[in-house]
């Protein structure tokens, strides 16, 4: 194996591992942080069943990614194919900081994390660490995840997953920031003010 094709290699497995470490992450965080919610375990059981397609269909998909870019499939991805050593490594640098963002992003959202757009009881508006950057970093980490993957890829069926991913997740901002308007009012029409929703921007001195 020479160097070229053993970077691609290892390109793909960074990729794969920053996916799986987001997966374990929400699935462990929404058990911890879930128990630990004001409805308590049964409250979370409640709403885990109420997300119960959302996440399945968030599994399925991204079983349907790694099948999809796994393996030579016949050349079906090869139209879509463009991979340097160069933008492998910018793809492998964005993947695992989009992962580290999405991580701390989590972590800070705590209790307020759900699977899908929705108001917690005694919800609670959170503007500090990551959000403080923007309002919606585990949307920017998804994306910047999805991205790193595409140039460490090579594109192929990765550039499907992003074309998917991007409206996918826009439409999540707008329904978000509808939510968090409508509960919290002027104190979120000034926090969006300040804080771009997904790519953060230079601090005004």
């Amino acid at each position: 194996m020479d160097g070229t094709s053993s970077l691609h290699t290892v390109s793909q497995d960074v990729v794969w591992v920053c996916v799986y470490v987001f997966l374990a992450a929400w699935i462990i965080g929404a058990v911890y942080f879930g128990t630990r919610s004001n409805g308590g375990f049964r409250g979370w059981m409640r709403n885990a069943r109420g997300t119960l397609p959302a996440r399945v269909g968030l599994i399925a998909g991204v079983a349907v990614v790694q099948l999809a870019t796994r393996g030579d499939h016949g050349g079906t991805w090869r139209h879509l194919q463009y991979w340097t050593p160069a933008l492998a490594i910018v793809g492998m640098v964005l993947a695992v900081a989009s992962t580290a963002l999405l991580l701390w992003a989590r972590w800070v959202l705590g209790t307020m994390w759900a699977s899908v757009p929705l108001l917690q009881e005694r919800h609670e508006l959170r503007t500090g660490g990551p959000y403080g950057l923007v309002r919606h970093p585990i949307y920017t980490g998804l994306l910047g995840l999805v991205l790193g993957a595409t140039l460490a890829g090579g594109f192929g069926a990765w550039v499907v997953a992003l074309v998917v991913a991007v409206p996918w997740l826009l439409h999540r901002v707008t329904v978000e920031d509808g939510l968090m308007a409508g509960q919290f009012g002027d104190r979120y029409a000034e926090y969006r003010r300040q804080v771009p929703a997904l790519v953060p921007r230079p601090r005004r001195r």
